[in-house]
């Protein structure tokens, strides 16, 4: 088991973690949301892009999180969004070496997530005081992580997850569920222990949204 890499987390990281978990208390799902290659390559279709997530920001979408692409498009992109939507928490995604964290820590973004537990890019983020979420299935990972003070973690893919490993037994963790889920399914993760869903392809593919999502949202808009 490695050493403890910090006994508290840094105060202004514990704030950014602090705020993401009470976010996740009012909406209970991350929206990944995948562009399509010709957005990078084409300003309509960028634009396209921007105005479709319109649509359920104005609807009160809180967070939100773009797949990570090594390209000076994908930076003009997330500046964009950062800028028409700066009251919405943007994050990247996939996430595999330090540029793509260096690239996120530029932009300011307020968070990021791996696919998988990487050891030395998590210590990197610390270091750079910044909210990096890795995922991972196994038991073994998720000590390794813990050892680390990682407080919460991406259980991806959710149907490979260890027997072994109970979320019930962690409440000081915040697990969320990854992989293939759809909106309607959030209540059913989260009577397993998972504090909130991330919804890919099945909440919108590009091109049109699940209904399911604006139910979601005008839901919790009449209730505040």
């Amino acid at each position: 088991m490695p050493t403890t890499y910090n006994n508290k987390p840094d105060i202004n990281l514990l704030e950014k973690i602090n705020n993401f978990k009470n976010h996740l208390k009012i909406q209970s799902f991350i929206l990944l949301a995948r562009p399509k290659d010709i957005v990078y390559e084409s300003d309509i279709a960028k634009k396209k892009f921007i105005q479709d997530l319109s649509l359920i920001v104005d609807k009160g979408l809180l967070i939100l999180e773009i797949p990570w692409v090594d390209n000076i498009n994908w930076f003009d992109l997330m500046s964009d969004l950062k800028s028409k939507f700066p009251h919405l928490k943007i994050g990247s995604a996939s996430l595999k070496n330090k540029k793509s964290i260096d690239d996120s820590l530029k932009l300011d973004l307020n968070f990021s997530m791996m696919r998988f537990w990487d050891k030395d890019l998590y210590i990197y983020s610390k270091k750079n005081n910044y909210l990096l979420i890795p995922g991972m299935t196994s038991v073994k990972d998720f000590k390794e992580a813990i050892s680390y003070n990682c407080c919460i973690i991406k259980i991806f893919p959710v149907s490979k997850k260890d027997i072994l490993l109970d979320l019930n037994k962690f409440n000081q963790i915040s697990f969320l569920g990854a992989g293939d889920i759809a909106l309607n399914e959030i209540n059913k993760f989260k009577s397993l222990g998972f504090r909130g869903v991330i919804v890919g392809r099945k909440g919108y593919d590009g091109e049109k949204f699940d209904p399911e999502i604006f139910k979601i949202l005008n839901s919790r808009m009449k209730n505040t």
